[in-house]
């Protein structure tokens, strides 16, 4: 006489867990959820700041300074930061250059980071006579001339961690470390959106 299979039924600790697991889910959904909502919306002419989903962590990075040296991008973690990739072809970049040059030395001096990154691949002194030209006060700049730092290429053999989606495009971090989103386009840094969007990235 054959045996009959018995049902496999879970446990009541099994059932417990799985019901556990689910609405610690769900509540970890809701935050982010929530957290999304929070960003301020900012737009520049036809383009949004656009939201990463998920979020990023600040990438570990060392730039090259346009006057020499290096700079860890993760050593300016604490406060917000604005990446702004540009480049001196690129004639949007020429108008927001000196806007952001603005931000960093007066409204929001000391409370927000801004690196302005240069995606030329010419000769050093091509990006040294640009800067000259646009009488930048105290933006600091940096090179990417190898593409390390920023990709614009589907393949991205170097793994850098900034995409490219137009020029200029300004990558915005909060003080805890984490890459929110992305604006490509030139973008009103005086606006009273974007010192929304800076101040939720100082208090995230």
């Amino acid at each position: 006489m054959k045996k009959e299979a018995t049902a496999w039924m879970p446990s009541r600790r099994a059932i417990l867990l799985r019901a556990l697991a689910g609405m610690a889910a769900e509540l970890m959904l809701r935050e982010a959820t929530a957290a999304e909502n929070d960003v301020p919306r900012f737009a520049s002419g036809r383009y949004q700041f656009t939201i990463l989903r998920p979020p990023q962590e600040l990438p570990l990075l060392r730039l090259f300074r346009l006057e020499g040296g290096t700079t860890d991008l993760s050593a300016l973690r604490g406060k917000p930061i604005l990446v702004n990739f540009w480049a001196s072809w690129c004639a949007a970049c020429r108008l927001e250059l000196p806007a952001l040059d603005r931000l960093y030395r007066d409204a929001w001096r000391g409370r927000v980071q801004v690196v302005a990154v240069s995606e030329d691949r010419g000769p050093r002194e091509a990006v040294v006579r640009f800067v000259k030209s646009l009488d930048l006060k105290a933006l600091p700049i940096f090179l990417d001339p190898n593409g390390y730092v920023a990709h614009s290429d589907a393949d991205n053999v170097r793994k850098a961690p900034f995409a490219l989606y137009g020029m200029p495009i300004t990558y915005a971090i909060s003080g805890s470390g984490t890459v929110v989103g992305y604006l490509p386009g030139e973008a009103d840094w005086s606006s009273a959106a974007a010192g929304d969007l800076i101040a939720y990235l100082d208090r995230t």
